[in-house]
């Protein structure tokens, strides 16, 4: 049996130098999960292509395609699985897009996969295999918050060169936190923990030194994660990896995170001023804090990603340079910047859907870099052109060399970074003025 698993592109996250493409992002672990969760007694022939980094075979002889899909991505999934099913066969829509609204998938695919699929994608791949195959597969949520039998990821199939980290592991799964315009909560209801033992076993088999958590909030369990840096210490590898600020008022917490070979972590911050952070459920977040934060973490050596988010109810057109100055007043190593953006199934959207508001349900322009919404305080033009002018001045060659030329605080991390986003800046200039979002439906074209 052949099949070709297929992470969609929406030319999101990646930097192209000639012909050489570089993802800006780790490793996903999708694919490389779906095909180690596959039966054994299964004769199969994997492909595994991240369309962010690769060509996706539009001929290739496949007997079954599963295509994950994002909702950035949709639009570009959805031509994908309507090409290879104009070609007869077989094929499989999962993941967050395809959980949050499966109706819309369903019209593209043979089959989806609501939810979780440790369960549900091997009785689907049985299925297949005898001839049976269903048109959805929904596997019901554990009654404990412990994440057993996840195997060690097929990273054997992953072309590794494509990332800038690309040996990644997951240990923790959801998030207890309910940001407005987040989405994880829509898709995992619960917080979910792997035993420390397995996590370990993954982290043994990356070949490398170095590593990335995806979790999207890997100190959330206080507890869970002492035990898993402590577990870390021994091997002696280097990681980054996301957290809530809040995490790092744990003295003993804090202490583990760098004896445990933390080089970088990534922190949502979101917002200088604290009423706004109320506003969006992100108080546990203190803005005050931030310079303390900060300073902390640069003791123990380890590099700052923050990322910032405009185009809140509060902001008004000064909110890009108070934020780009505070960057440089807090010292951040990397700062990043984004679009407010109402995700399906947020409490953003469906508020922002209520208020008259969104302008945009074309999901190729939910990517964080697109205004698909009416701001508040100022024009989505304004708002547009602010964001492009905040990354154009935080990343002018004087701002990089005062955050990255520090004896202290020097790292490859932070050169590569800064320069990483440099680039970023160049193609985001070249992007046309913002444009009015269409509010007619979307034709989705195959390839």
């Amino acid at each position: 049996m052949k099949i070709l698993l297929i992470m969609a592109d929406a030319h999101m996250h990646t930097l192209r130098i000639g012909p050489h493409v570089r993802s800006m992002r780790e490793a996903p672990l999708t694919l490389t999960t779906l095909a180690a969760l596959a039966p054994p007694e299964l004769d199969i022939q994997w492909r595994v292509v991240d369309e962010s980094i690769d060509v996706v075979p539009l001929d290739f002889d496949a007997d079954l395609v599963g295509i994950s899909v994002l909702t950035g991505t949709a639009n570009r999934a959805y031509a994908l699985a309507d090409h290879f099913r104009t070609r007869e066969i077989t094929t499989v829509l999962g993941g967050v897009h395809v959980t949050i609204l499966p109706e819309e998938a369903a019209r593209h695919a043979d089959s989806i996969v609501v939810g979780m699929a440790e369960q549900s994608w091997p009785a689907l791949l049985r299925d297949f295999a005898r001839g049976d195959l269903q048109a959805e597969y929904t596997q019901d949520l554990q009654s404990n918050d412990v994440l057993e039998g996840v195997p060690t990821p097929r990273v054997d199939l992953q072309r590794n060169s494509g990332y800038m980290m690309p040996y990644t592991v997951h240990a923790t799964r959801g998030c207890r936190k309910a940001c407005d315009f987040c989405s994880v909560p829509a898709v995992f209801p619960r917080f979910f923990k792997r035993p420390v033992s397995d996590v370990i076993r993954d982290i043994r088999a990356v070949p490398g030194r170095r590593f990335g958590f995806n979790d999207v909030s890997l100190l959330e369990d206080r507890e869970y994660a002492k035990e898993l840096l402590s577990a870390l210490i021994p091997l002696k590898k280097k990681w980054g990896g996301l957290a809530t600020v809040d995490a790092i008022r744990d003295e003993e917490l804090l202490d583990l995170i760098a004896k445990s070979g933390c080089v970088y972590l990534l922190f949502g911050l979101e917002s200088i001023h604290q009423p706004t952070l109320n506003s969006i459920y992100k108080g546990f977040n203190k803005a005050q804090e931030y310079d303390e934060a900060v300073s902390r973490l640069h003791d123990c050596g380890i590099s700052i990603q923050g990322c910032f988010v405009f185009g809140f109810d509060s902001d008004d057109p000064g909110i890009f340079e108070r934020t780009v100055q505070r960057v440089e007043e807090l010292k951040i190593d990397i700062p990043r910047y984004s679009i407010y953006t109402p995700y399906p199934g947020t409490s953003l959207f469906r508020r922002l859907e209520t208020e008259g508001r969104i302008l945009s349900h074309n999901w190729a322009d939910y990517d964080t870099m697109h205004v698909v919404y009416q701001p508040a305080q100022m024009t989505p033009e304004q708002l547009y052109e602010g964001f492009k002018r905040a990354y154009r001045q935080t990343f002018k060659f004087l701002p990089i060399l005062r955050r990255t030329i520090s004896l202290r605080m020097y790292a490859p991390v932070n050169f590569v970074g800064n320069l990483t986003y440099r680039i970023f800046v160049k193609r985001l200039a070249r992007e046309a003025r913002f444009r009015q979002p269409s509010t007619r439906p979307v034709v989705v074209e195959a390839p």
